[in-house]
């Protein structure tokens, strides 16, 4: 091939990445899609809705090439304003760092991530540009991308996630909370966003 038609490949290859860059963009081994804005309800340790969210959803895929992907759901640039209730850490019983009532209307940050895998089912990684509103949940991402796919927590049987929520001063006695996965997958949570 001449450099004349390797420029042209690479302007149409630029091009195309732009279009699609919000819904994917293939990258060697690995799919990116995303950003989706999202909103969603945030469950603390009581199983109380102790905040909502609003945040960037991206998920990247990974082929691993025996009928299987591994998928990394990402959450970006999140924001939670508090709920009146319990506080996210408090039925918590093994770190006694915590605080137990929770205001409404505190604000704050927080980043994650969930891994999981799909098997079975057809890979459609132009599913999402065809419809980018239905991958702004985790359900609709997968139904959208894997169509018949079965969700799992891969060879291990782990998903492992984790997510850090911090919050300023605001009255609050507790402002660092964690959720993230221990060695079964079950959560472990450290801190609390708490008044008192």
């Amino acid at each position: 091939m001449t450099r004349k038609y390797v420029c042209l490949a690479a302007s149409l290859i630029f091009i195309s990445s732009l279009l699609l860059a919000t819904s994917s963009a293939a990258s060697g081994p690995e799919d990116h899609f995303g950003p989706f804005a999202s909103t969603s309800p945030d469950n603390g340790s009581c199983g109380n809705h102790w905040a909502n969210d609003t945040f960037d959803r991206f998920f990247n895929v990974h082929n691993n090439g025996d009928g299987s992907f591994s998928v990394r759901e990402e959450f970006k640039r999140g924001s939670f304003v508090t709920n009146a209730g319990p506080s996210p850490g408090a039925c918590e019983t093994t770190d006694p760092r915590h605080g137990t009532v929770l205001l409404g209307g505190s604000t704050g940050t927080f980043t994650g991530y969930l891994d999981f895998a799909v098997t079975g089912g057809t890979y459609n990684p132009a599913g999402c540009s065809a419809n980018p509103a239905s991958c702004n949940t985790f359900v609709g991402f997968v139904t959208t991308t894997f169509l018949g796919g079965t969700v799992g927590c891969g060879p291990t049987g782990v998903c492992k996630f984790g997510f850090e929520y911090a919050a300023g001063d605001q009255g609050l006695g507790y402002h660092h909370w964690a959720d993230v996965s221990d060695k079964t997958g079950a959560d472990l949570f450290r801190g609390d966003i708490a008044n008192f």
